[in-house]
């Protein structure tokens, strides 16, 4: 499995650079961009150790997460990232997850970005379903889920960083995704 890198309209999706460090490093360190992801922020050294280790990672091993940097297409600097991974119990279904730094967030950047990891998952043939869960207090990725065309097909409480939630479960089918690309 390798689609990157790859365009859309405004923005690259592509392997993350040495460049991208800083960036990367101040948007994992804002507490407002951290509130609803399952990673917790991270001393500079082990943010330089991702970025090189997701240079040279395979993508789409099942059961690791492999993150996508999100770049603006004409400066090609950082604005956010995507994870995904494969489920070890059943290879045909993956997650995802994105991070925007907050300055980037509210422009639609997003939603291009997963449309296009969306395509691509499903253009390989061999994914079936793909999947993001979020807590039910993150409205913007809860909307951006649904305008994609996923489903909400599972809510339930957990203890997500010291504090009960709703944690909900999306999805989106390959024979869903397609009639949603017709429409």
């Amino acid at each position: 499995m390798n689609f990157l890198p790859q365009s859309t309209e405004r923005l690259v999706l592509r392997r993350f650079t040495d460049l991208d460090l800083d960036t990367f490093f101040s948007y994992r360190q804002d507490s407002q961009v951290a509130r609803f992801q399952s990673w917790s922020m991270l001393p500079y050294r082990e943010a330089q150790s991702f970025i090189e280790e997701m240079q040279i990672a395979a993508m789409g091993i099942p059961g690791e997460w492999f993150q996508i940097a999100i770049a603006h297409k004409q400066s090609n600097l950082l604005l956010g990232d995507i994870g995904m991974q494969i489920y070890t119990e059943n290879p045909a279904i993956v997650e995802i997850g994105f991070t925007l730094a907050r300055e980037e967030q509210g422009k639609g950047y997003a939603q291009e970005a997963v449309q296009a990891l969306v395509c691509s998952i499903f253009e390989l043939g061999y994914i079936n379903q793909i999947v993001g869960i979020t807590d039910m207090r993150n409205e913007p990725s809860i909307n951006l889920l649904r305008r994609l065309g996923m489903n909400l097909v599972q809510s339930d409480e957990v203890e997500f960083k010291g504090e009960l939630c709703i944690e909900q479960t999306f999805e989106l089918r390959r024979e869903n995704w397609l009639l949603h690309k017709a429409g």
